[in-house]
């Protein structure tokens, strides 16, 4: 288990940057990266492609908004406990009459506290839609590095086809990462057999000129064999 290593590194870096994130935020940011790690050389690099994809400093933010209204809160809750130990003290048969004065909890918050708990909302909404964006772009990179040694147009024709694609599970995922893997070994082992290199010859690695809303040929074939594969599965559960 990486998770204490990594928790030390994750405030190291806000330490670092002047971040301060809760204990409760860097346990959850700690989740999210031991579950992507396999060994501590890695730790480093995914804590800055997380910290890309979700700002710290902006988590941080929404942590100190938090602790400022649970402070608040608080000191709220000992007024009220106070004044209404008073009152039952002075006259225990009114408690309508107490109710009526009390002061509702949006106008006795001071100005700044309503604006950080809106700005805590506005950021909430926008960090769910980072993290849909930020997973299109952790997949893609994910790609891109089982695509570094393969031949630059077969490489462009798999990015460029996987972004027209919507992949909805992490398991579908892996399995086509599996895939595009044996294609990209097929695709090399093809050309240094034609002692062609990134050069290859009619029939070969070659890509057609596709429009801008259509999907190779191969990566067609490819998915219908995945579609094929899945469905057998079914049947024989």
């Amino acid at each position: 288990m990486l998770k204490a290593t990594i928790i030390k590194k994750i405030k190291e870096k806000c330490k670092s940057e002047g971040i301060n994130l809760s204990n409760v935020r860097i346990n959850g940011l700690a989740d999210k990266i031991d579950a992507r790690v396999d060994n501590e050389d890695d730790i480093d690099g995914e804590i800055d492609n997380l910290d890309a994809v979700i700002s710290f400093r902006e988590l941080a933010a929404l942590d100190d908004a938090k602790r400022n209204a649970d402070k608040l809160a608080a000191e709220k809750k000992d007024r009220e406990s106070k004044d209404n130990g008073n009152d039952a003290d002075e006259d225990d048969d009114k408690p309508s009459d107490k109710d009526k004065t009390k002061p509702k909890a949006d106008e006795d918050m001071p100005s700044w506290a309503k604006s950080l708990i809106e700005s805590n909302n506005a950021l909430k909404a926008e960090l769910t839609t980072l993290k849909a964006g930020g997973l299109a772009q952790t997949r893609r990179q994910q790609l891109e590095g089982k695509l570094k040694d393969a031949p630059e147009k077969f490489k462009a024709r798999i990015l460029r086809d996987f972004d027209r694609l919507k992949i909805d599970s992490d398991e579908d995922f892996t399995n086509y990462l599996a895939d595009i893997e044996q294609d990209v070994a097929d695709e090399i082992q093809a050309q240094a057999d034609a002692g062609l290199g990134d050069q290859p010859v009619s029939g070969i690695g070659t890509v057609k000129k596709l429009k801008d809303d259509e999907v190779s040929s191969e990566m067609k074939e490819l998915l219908a064999e995945r579609k094929q594969a899945t469905e057998a599965t079914k049947t024989t559960a």
